[in-house]
């Protein structure tokens, strides 16, 4: 079995959003619950640098300035496998507990 932080994470801009990538669980950063603007529920929001995207893109300007950018991702639970996302709503309540 891979090790928590090797594993793929679905991520996306906007939790309504169209466009996805892949990036690594160990590069997700800062993990943490925040409700946007319009969204039913808070959900799992984390930071990643748009160096570590493995696969898809996620919108953000890198042709005018220069990067990597560091950007505020979602993590949906429907995109997600079960444990996957068990080991990132783990961490995000970590933080809740902490602050």
């Amino acid at each position: 079995m891979q090790p928590a932080d090797e594993m793929f994470v679905c991520v996306q801009r906007e939790w309504n959003g169209w466009q996805t990538a892949e990036v690594l669980l160990k590069d997700l950063q800062n993990i943490h619950w925040f409700q946007p603007d319009h969204a039913p529920r808070p959900m799992v929001h984390g930071y990643v640098s748009c160096s570590c995207i493995t696969a898809g893109t996620l919108p953000h300007n890198c042709d005018h300035t220069q990067g990597p950018h560091t950007l505020l991702v979602c993590v949906l639970k429907s995109h997600s496998a079960p444990s996957v996302y068990a080991e990132i709503a783990r961490r995000a309540d970590q933080i809740s507990i902490n602050t």
